[in-house]
């Protein structure tokens, strides 16, 4: 296993990014924040949107064992 991203072929790297997207996405449905799926799903290449799929439901699936941030009420 290479572990120099500069030293991965053109295909890993891209789906290292898809990855990385997917990551993305899952990480800011778990907290609430904005997203549009379908905007980022488009960017990815055309032939790594199902792994982006894929992926994304294996990060959705490993956020449920995750806690959540901790709540702190804003003091006036």
């Amino acid at each position: 296993m290479v572990y120099n991203l500069a030293r991965l072929s053109k295909d890993e790297m891209d789906k290292v990014n898809v990855d990385l997207a997917a990551s993305g996405v899952a990480f800011k449905e778990r907290y609430n924040m904005p997203v549009t799926i379908d905007t980022i799903e488009q960017v990815q290449p055309q032939h790594l949107r199902e792994y982006f799929q894929q992926r994304l439901n294996h990060y959705r699936k490993q956020s449920r064992f995750m806690s959540r941030l901790p709540y702190e009420p804003r003091s006036r």
